[in-house]
This record gives structure tokens, sequence and C-alpha cells, in this order.
């Protein structure tokens, strides 16, 4: 089993203690840990001058009966969802699909959480990083991350969860998927 401990003494190896650090991580893989996700968390925030993680809300997507061609959405299949649809409000848990890492950085007191109503992200000293998100600009505190000389921290995961993989393709120029949220103005 992991100690706190050990997670303190692995993550200091990486000397991140001044750095931003968007974190992707899985508790399973890391077998037992003593404390579970609380005690990730409180190591991660020990050892990192600030830790970003998404804190993403699938269940607020709607979609509607036509959109833009070529946007990975069947939009005839994609209705018969519409109607689980919660709208965005900055206490709904970070989805399932996230794991529970992030939700517990999520509750912490002092955490920040950004108000994209789907991609939002959660973070620890990191409130004006969160700030540049916008509705256009998801991918914004991403950027703000490598623009300070930040990292991102696969911890037991590996890249198709890395979110910073969305910012590159943005970088690239590729075609951005188009998706809509139910908020409490509407969508």
């Amino acid at each position: 089993m992991l100690e706190y401990n050990d997670l303190i003494l692995a993550f200091q190896e990486l000397k991140l203690n001044d750095k931003a650090v968007v974190a992707h991580a899985s508790l399973r893989a890391f077998g037992q840990v003593a404390g579970g996700a609380d005690s990730m968390v409180t190591a991660l925030m020990y050892t990192m001058g600030a830790v970003i993680m998404p804190t993403h809300t699938y269940k607020t997507m709607v979609t509607p009966a036509s959109g833009p061609a070529n946007n990975a959405v069947t939009y005839s299949r994609a209705q018969q969802w519409n109607r689980l649809a919660e709208p965005f409000d900055p206490n709904m848990p970070a989805d399932v699909m996230m794991g529970l890492i992030p939700e517990h950085l999520r509750q912490r007191p002092q955490a920040k959480r950004s108000m994209h109503p789907i991609l939002s992200f959660a973070g620890v000293n990191a409130a004006k990083t969160l700030q540049t998100q916008t509705l256009e600009n998801p991918f914004a505190p991403l950027m703000e991350v490598a623009n300070a000389d930040g990292w991102v921290a696969l911890l037991g995961v590996d890249h198709t969860v890395n979110t910073a993989i969305h910012l590159a393709e943005r970088l690239a120029k590729r075609k951005q998927f188009t998706r809509w949220a139910l908020t409490e103005k509407g969508t």
C-alpha cells in the first residue's frame, strides 16, 4: 500500500514546487493508496506550485436536430440524450469519466473552478489561470500553463486522457468540434 509520504517523496522528485501543473491521474493505477483520492490531492497540492485538473461536466451537453457537418456528432441519435441534460452549476460534480481525484480537488475549500459549462477545470493556486477560460477558448488555461513554463503530469494514465492534446490540435489549426450545453440561460 502506498502511504501519503510515498506520494510526497515521489512528487518532490519531479521538482515542480514552483510550477503550475495540469494533472491527469488515476487512483486505480496506483493500487491501494492510504487515504485514497484525498491523499493524492493533498500530496499534489503540497509538492506543486499550482494544481489544475479537468472537471468536465458532460451531462450538461445537448445536441440540436442538425448542425455543422464533420462535427463527430450523429445529430439524429444524440437527440435522445437531451432529456437527461442538466443545466451547468459550478457546484456540479465532475463527470465520473474524470475519475475520483479531480472531484476531490474540486471539493477542496481553497479550490476554484472555471465556469465553462462542459469543459471546466478546477485548481488550487490557479484562480488567474482558470479565469482565462472562455466559451470560445475552453483550453486557454492550458495555454496559460504552457506560457508559464508549466507542466502536464500524467499519473497512471496515458495521452488518451490528456486534455493538452486538444490545445495542440487547436494550435495546429485542426478544425474544432462544436458542442452545446444547457445553462440557466438556455443553450
